[in-house]
């Protein structure tokens, strides 16, 4: 029988092109660039700031924010959840990379951890029973007052000549103080307290109003002092967020209105 001398010469050559053709094909490697960051955001949970919704997924005034921001810097997200008043230590001791919850921006705070460029105005709420008379924050002296623990409120009732103060760890208790008599006149986020009014009638609470805000505070995120480059990160795509139409329609959506927008 005569083997084909043929075949076997182009065989090796046939072989290699396929192969080299197999190669092309294949996707290439994700390399460190192409890689996404994650990081690992801090909050305390409430609405309508930076909360979970029942799916497990990040929502709220500053979540969506972040969301944007995150998109825009090509990060992954995290969610770290405990009490407001350990989101600074949580942050410090690296449990998180970020507090995302409109913290306001403080020179006390700057003390310890970086802010971003502010990323919106907001200012406090007066909650009280349905049947007071307060109407401004002078008509307070003399009566028992409530604030959250670790906000800038609790600092703050005691410079309202309140005849005592109390302190709660989140927005339900203090509705709940407010509703039961514990206290007469509670301070915080006036975003919050008509949030959760909305989401949750009560027809035993009231909020004040109208009402003008001693301190409309800043509200940012904040960063480890030596974590520059999440901070730059962050400036940059906020910057970008603030002139597309999605920053207002966020704030809008939980709200609030161009009164909060920042500069």
């Amino acid at each position: 029988m005569k083997i084909n001398t043929t075949m076997w010469k182009t065989l090796p050559v046939i072989i290699a092109s396929a192969l080299a053709l197999s190669a092309c094909a294949a996707p290439a490697p994700e390399t460190a660039a192409d890689a996404k960051r994650l990081i690992t955001i801090a909050t305390s949970n409430d609405a309508p700031f930076s909360f979970t919704d029942a799916d497990g997924n990040l929502t709220g005034i500053d979540g969506e924010m972040w969301l944007e921001i995150a998109k825009c810097n090509n990060w992954d997200t995290k969610v770290f959840i405990t009490d407001f008043s350990t989101l600074i230590p949580s942050l410090t001791a690296k449990k998180a990379d970020i507090i995302v919850d409109a913290m306001y921006i403080t020179d006390k705070r700057k003390e310890v951890i970086n802010f971003t460029e502010p990323w919106y105005i907001q200012g406090e709420g007066v909650l009280v029973p349905a049947a007071s008379t307060v109407k401004t924050r002078d008509d307070v002296k003399g009566l028992v007052l409530g604030a959250q623990t670790g906000t800038v409120f609790a600092d703050f009732i005691a410079t309202l000549g309140g005849s005592e103060t109390k302190f709660f760890d989140s927005q339900a208790a203090i509705i709940a103080a407010v509703e039961n008599g514990q206290v007469d006149a509670a301070f915080t986020d006036a975003a919050v307290l008509a949030y959760s009014l909305v989401q949750k009638p009560n027809d035993k609470v009231k909020l004040v109003s109208p009402y003008t805000p001693f301190f409309p505070g800043l509200i940012g995120a904040g960063v480890r002092m030596e974590d520059t480059d999440i901070l730059d990160g962050v400036n940059t795509c906020l910057a970008e967020l603030k002139t597309s139409g999605k920053y207002l329609e966020i704030l809008k959506k939980y709200g609030l209105s161009e009164d909060n927008v920042s500069k």
